[in-house]
């Protein structure tokens, strides 16, 4: 194994052409994360298979992308980045064809799980690959890049779904994966993403089953009422995630390094506190982006038009934010880039606390636009900031973690939060279910807050060691 350090610049320019196709791939998986909300009422009417496998279109997607990931990180370590990346895109690109040819909805759900599974290990390949190619004080501005694409995804993949929809059928939206992602497989075949490999890691396939078994039980148990499961099977996903949990736990007490998620992320305070900053930011975006329209819009308190202005507007802070952030965070630091993020989430939700249905709308739009702005920073600092605390072989796994953090605190967030909202508006208990919601948010985002205060103030920072090896010199 060469012990060339994985972070740093390298020798020749990046291949522009390797960090387009990239950039591309992740587009394709960006994109389908949403695309099936514009889809749903088209295909409502052309699919058999019953109305109650509709949400498991999208929370099969999430919970697949989110399981992937942890994997996805230590197979890229083992086997290198380009092998890894060549598979995640045609697992994609399988998914996207079963999507278009499927003739019911159970098997529309199995394409959109594969899918799911395709997209998050892209997600995850995108930022490690990226960090392969460019050096350290570059990864600042490639995440800027990577967050630009995101927003602009979260922007054009609902319109371009309603536009291939109306013009071609809304198999097409699936099927314009197809030629897309082909050509990013061939210009990925370049050997700028093979030399960095870890020949000596083991994928614990046991762990990560059991840390599967633990997110699947809690996804599923959080969303019984909604789907209509019976309390028993409310249980017995309870217990399903209990068991993994335990199995888990006494796994990585057995093998440390069997852990999906990195010890130093719970023994290094940076990684730590950005870990929960994360999680928390996740939650409030997409449980602002998610929750917010869908009441409003049942309530007839906003027009659709002004729904689709109130998402634009957390797209369009996010994208901006993560712009400014990953160019300024290399003079600012992550301390300010993350509290200036943690402070804007706080603005937001405590906006949104004062009442959705006495606000106006152009006010919840602004609170969304505020929670836009600071998880754009938050996402940005989480990233670079475990990257250039990884061990130098060890990237593609710490990377892969910050992406299942964001995940795990979507797919979770947006279930908890909607359970409570359910339980609140069904026991007639809230008149404003989204302001008790959002009242509990602002207070841990400022918890968020006080927490950023304790991440370095300075760009630079001291890798993790490798167990049993003395500390890498400082980058």
């Amino acid at each position: 194994m060469s012990d060339k350090p994985l972070q740093a610049a390298p020798a020749t320019p990046p291949n522009r052409w390797v960090a387009f196709a990239i950039l591309a791939v992740l587009f394709l998986a960006a994109t389908d994360t949403t695309i099936i909300g514009t889809l749903l009422p088209v295909i409502a009417g052309s699919v058999g298979g019953g109305q109650a496998l509709f949400p498991w279109l999208m929370s099969g997607f999430m919970v697949a992308m989110a399981l992937a990931g942890p994997l996805t990180g230590a197979l890229a370590d083992r086997y290198g980045v380009r092998s890894v990346l060549s598979w995640a895109i045609l697992v994609f690109l399988a998914g996207s064809a079963g999507a278009a040819l499927a003739g019911d909805m159970l098997m529309l759900v199995l394409a959109r799980v594969v899918q799911g599974a395709g997209a998050g290990m892209i997600i995850v390949l995108s930022y490690a690959s990226l960090a392969i190619i460019y050096g350290a004080a570059q990864r600042g501005r490639v995440q800027s890049m990577v967050s630009i694409v995101w927003g602009v995804a979260a922007i054009v993949g609902p319109l371009a779904g309603l536009a291939f929809t109306h013009a071609f059928g809304w198999r097409a939206a699936f099927l314009i994966n197809m030629p897309v992602g082909l050509v990013c497989l061939l210009v990925l075949r370049s050997k700028a993403l093979s030399a960095h490999v870890r020949r000596g890691v083991a994928v614990d396939y046991l762990a990560q089953g059991f840390f599967a078994l633990m997110l699947l039980g809690v996804m599923v148990a959080l969303s019984a009422a909604q789907v209509g499961l019976s309390r028993d099977s409310f249980w017995s996903m309870l217990v399903l995630a209990a068991a993994g949990a335990l199995l888990l736990v006494l796994r990585v007490m057995g093998r440390p390094q069997a852990s999906p998620v990195p010890l130093a992320f719970f023994r290094q305070r940076s990684l730590a506190v950005a870990m929960v900053i994360v999680i928390c930011g996740s939650i409030g975006l997409y449980a602002s982006i998610t929750l917010v329209p869908i009441a409003l819009h049942a309530r007839h308190a906003i027009s659709t038009a002004q729904t689709g202005v109130i998402v634009l507007l957390a797209a369009l802070g996010f994208v901006v934010s993560s712009a400014v952030c990953g160019m300024q965070i290399q003079r600012v630091g992550y301390r300010s880039s993350m509290l200036a993020g943690a402070l804007a989430l706080v603005a937001g939700a405590f906006v949104l606390a004062m009442g959705s249905t006495s606000l106006p709308w152009q006010a919840i739009a602004g609170a969304e636009l505020l929670i836009g702005l600071g998880m754009g920073c938050v996402a940005v600092g989480a990233v670079v900031l475990a990257q250039n605390a990884a061990p130098a072989d060890s990237v593609a796994t710490y990377t892969s973690t910050i992406q299942l953090l964001r995940n795990v605190g979507a797919a979770l967030g947006i279930n908890a939060l909607a359970a409570i909202q359910y339980a609140l508006e069904s026991q007639h208990l809230s008149n404003d279910s989204l302001r008790s919601v959002f009242s509990v948010l602002g207070p841990v985002f400022v918890v968020c807050a006080l927490l950023a205060l304790l991440l370095p103030s300075n760009y630079q920072l001291q890798p993790v060691a490798a167990p049993g090896q003395p500390a890498p010199a400082r980058r």
